[in-house]
Order: C-alpha cells, then sequence, then structure tokens
C-alpha cells in the first residue's frame, strides 16, 4: 500500500513540474498508472494531493538533511555541507523549483505552500539549531537571508554551468567564497 502510495507522489512530481498546479489528476493518475478514484481515496483532491507532493519533497530533501548538518560541531563544514546541498538539490530539481516559483507569482499555490516562508523557516530552524549546540550568538534571520539569497541566485541569475555540473574544484571554489562572510561575523 505503502508502495502505492510513493508510485503516485512520484508520478504527481513529474505531472505538476510538467504542468504546474493546473495539471489534471487524470494526467497524474495516468502518469501512476492507477484509477482517478485511487487518488482521491488516498488524497481528497487534487490541492491536498499537491501539497503532499511538494511537503514530502521539501522534507525529505531539506529539512531531514539540513536538522542532520545542524548538529556538526564545526560552522564552516555546516556552511559548506549545506550550501553545497542546496545548491545540489536545487540544480537537479531546476524545473520543479521553477514551477513552484511561477505557481507562486501566480497565485496558484494552495495557502499551505508558502514556498518562501517553508524554506526560511528550515533555515533559521537549523541554523538555531547549530547555534544552541555549540554555544554561538548567530542572527539566525540574517544566516537564512543570506543562504536563501545564495540559493535564489542560483536558480535566477543565468550562470555557464548548473551548480551539479561543476567540477569539485570549481564547486569548492564556490563554497569557500559563499562560506567567508558568515565566518567573519562570527568572529
Amino acid at each position: 500500500m505503502k508502495d502505492k502510495t510513493e508510485q503516485i507522489i512520484q508520478s504527481a512530481l513529474q505531472v505538476f513540474i510538467r504542468k504546474g498546479f493546473q495539471a489534471t489528476t487524470q494526467e497524474v493518475a495516468n502518469e501512476a498508472k492507477v484509477a482517478e478514484v485511487t487518488l482521491f481515496r488516498k488524497f481528497g483532491n487534487k490541492q491536498q494531493l499537491f501539497i503532499t507532493v511538494v511537503k514530502s519533497v521539501l522534507e525529505k530533501k531539506f529539512y531531514a538533511h539540513l536538522m542532520e548538518q545542524a548538529k556538526t560541531n564545526d560552522t564552516e563544514e555546516f556552511l559548506r555541507s549545506i550550501i553545497d546541498n542546496r545548491l545540489n538539490v536545487l540544480s537537479r530539481n531546476r524545473n520543479l523549483v521553477r514551477m513552484l516559483i511561477a505557481e507562486s507569482l501566480m497565485e496558484n499555490l494552495p495557502p499551505e505552500i508558502n514556498l518562501p516562508d517553508m524554506i526560511f523557516t528550515s533555515l533559521t530552524h537549523g541554523i538555531e539549531q547549530h547555534a544552541q549546540q555549540n554555544n554561538l550568538v548567530i542572527d539566525s534571520n540574517y544566516w537564512a537571508r543570506q543562504l536563501s539569497g545564495i540559493f535564489l541566485s542560483h536558480l535566477i541569475l543565468p550562470t555557464d554551468k548548473p551548480y551539479n555540473e561543476l567540477s569539485e574544484d570549481e564547486k569548492g571554489s564556490l563554497l569557500n567564497k559563499y562560506v567567508a562572510p558568515f565566518l567573519t561575523l562570527n568572529n
């Protein structure tokens, strides 16, 4: 039963990436190779399915990793890890994120999907956890805003290559540039 739910979520993700929130439940059902009534039984309606898909992706790919990394004692390692992870995930899922931004700007997203707030809240929480664990005095809102700017710039501004296609040396150089200002704030 859980496999069928995961199959529907993955199929819905692909359909929503291609068509946004305007995709029909029939398109999702066809992609998932299930009857449309199965979608309604499991999720109630298209909006609930969309919310489940987006939250599933954000929680699996963002929040869990962030909270795990917050446990590290080394602030530089913490920052490098979350920046590297986010930029890799964002560049690999560029179409999904762009669809979510477009849907958000058109005010098509359900109120439960406030993408900027979801990401900002997760970042702030992870930063606060790291600071508390390491007895650091950090302006977590400022750090979360700076990190959000880094992530957004990779989605919106043109780059030669997506982050996930850079060499390890290129990634390392970029991470050094991004992490350095945070470390000077903490001294």
